[in-house]
């Protein structure tokens, strides 16, 4: 499986952030200022009340440097029960900025962080993927049951059907938080001819290129 973009590569890392605080210092502005110098925030809030539609607290067209002369960019949430980061390289970069942006802010303001504070880590990979071969090789007869749907669509539609990818969920009331599904399927507005794929999946983005490596060779023609 050839990779083609990273999407997004997203860590959240669940805890109680008051948990850094725990005397209540004022932090603030002097916490927005150093992370915008620090990791050079383009965009961030302007007070602690400048919260997003998703109630968070935003920094993004940031960067942080994960190898030697290698930067990537950063977008940063923070929320009262953890942190939430993108890059668009690989959850393990991630997950480096969000390691390097808790230890970094503890030693500046002097916060009590230790790293079994953090209750849960999860993550959302998505890339762009090509492959020669075909998914229909998870059943041929999928292939058959495409032909059916085309010739059922109504009189005038000039459409055909093909078997495009597959979806698997979370078992229902198992599942103890909200996990993304495992996705793959054909690229929106890509011909079967590009053989390109759109994938997403909860997981780190070196385990996801893994999974579908072994997706490609066991289920695909």
């Amino acid at each position: 499986m050839e990779l083609l973009n990273v999407i997004t590569a997203r860590s959240a890392w669940i805890f109680d952030i008051n948990e850094l605080n725990p005397r209540g210092k004022s932090l603030y502005p002097d916490l927005f200022d150093w992370l915008k110098d620090a990791y050079h925030f383009q965009k961030f809030p302007s007070s602690v009340t400048d919260v997003d539609e998703t109630k968070a607290l935003a920094f993004s067209q940031g960067e942080v440097q994960v190898r030697e002369e290698i930067f990537v960019a950063v977008e940063l949430k923070i929320y009262t029960d953890g942190l939430v980061a993108n890059t668009w390289s690989s959850t393990q970069d991630t997950d480096a900025f969000l390691d390097d942006v808790l230890k970094s802010a503890a030693s500046e303001f002097n916060l009590a962080y230790k790293p079994e504070i953090i209750r849960r880590r999860q993550y959302l990979s998505e890339l762009n993927v090509k492959s020669l071969k075909n998914p229909v090789g998870v059943n041929p007869v999928l292939a058959q049951f495409a032909n059916k749907i085309t010739e059922l669509l109504p009189l005038g539609v000039k459409l055909s059907y093909e078997f495009a990818g597959v979806t698997f969920l979370p078992i229902q009331g198992i599942a103890p938080v909200s996990i993304s599904p495992f996705r793959f399927e054909r690229k929106l507005n890509t011909l079967p001819e590009e053989h390109k794929y759109y994938s997403t999946a909860p997981l780190h983005t070196g385990d996801h290129l893994k999974l579908l490596d072994w997706f490609e060779s066991n289920l695909m023609t």
